[in-house]
């Protein structure tokens, strides 16, 4: 979803937060930063504001990470649904190449929580020599920022308060999550590729929850070891904090 460079052809439904931001609001914008608008449509939201559906193409070449970039930076809208037509903007896509962290920690924040497509794409996009320090990485700093921006107000839980109450609900964005004592376990962890024999994506998991235990100051730093891998078996992927 992030890799391509070309010509594209999307369409993607927008909710306004509020219903004096219209269909023009949306169409300006898009206009400016070089789309060719196809068709587009509005109706009213169930909380208030509008939804906005458009189907559009770039006039030049974009990565999907700078649509990704042009559709959420559209003030007082929330992007909720995008689609690419990929035999469009297949059909000049270039030699595969590294994805760039910072287009894809902006297509997180965008996408958040659902990612794994993004976090997929990035791991695919590595020599597998790098992906699982990559993805280690990558999750440290999603974590660490969904700490910060969700759960930094108010004093600081210590362990393992602060796993029950707070690392187990930021991980149920993902995948259905249970905890016993310092063991997490992800139900179907949709990071898990059962192809992937280093199972590099189950490292962003755990980069995931060290960023996230780190940045409280009541816990500090931590370790966490993927302790059970659920491909191709259980399906539950368990990991050990220490």
């Amino acid at each position: 979803m992030l890799k391509k460079e070309c010509s594209l052809k999307f369409s993607c439904t927008l909710e306004t937060s509020s219903e004096r931001i219209r269909l023009v609001n949306v169409i300006s914008p898009l206009i400016k930063a070089g789309y060719q608008l196809v068709s587009q449509k509005q109706e009213s939201s169930e909380k208030g504001g509008n939804l906005i559906y458009v189907i559009a193409r770039s006039q030049s070449a974009k990565t999907q990470a700078d649509l990704i970039d042009d559709l959420s930076f559209i003030e007082g809208c929330t992007l909720v649904n995008l689609e690419i037509d990929e035999d469009e903007s297949s059909s000049a896509a270039p030699a595969k190449k590294v994805l760039d962290e910072k287009s894809v920690l902006s297509a997180i924040g965008a996408y958040y929580p659902k990612i794994a497509d993004i976090v997929s794409q990035y791991e695919a996009s590595l020599p597998s020599d790098r992906r699982m320090a990559a993805l280690h990485e990558l999750g440290r700093k999603v974590g660490g920022g969904i700490y910060q921006r969700d759960y930094s107000l108010g004093s600081p839980l210590k362990m393992p308060t602060t796993i029950n109450r707070e690392l187990v609900p930021a991980l149920k964005g993902f995948s259905k999550v249970k905890a016993k004592n310092n063991v997490i376990y992800l139900i179907k962890c949709p990071f898990c590729n059962p192809s992937d024999h280093s199972h590099s994506g189950c490292h962003f998991v755990v980069g995931y929850i060290e960023g996230f235990l780190a940045n409280n100051p009541a816990v500090g730093v931590v370790q966490v070891e993927e302790t059970n891998c659920g491909a191709n078996s259980t399906n539950i992927c368990e990991f050990t904090i220490e």
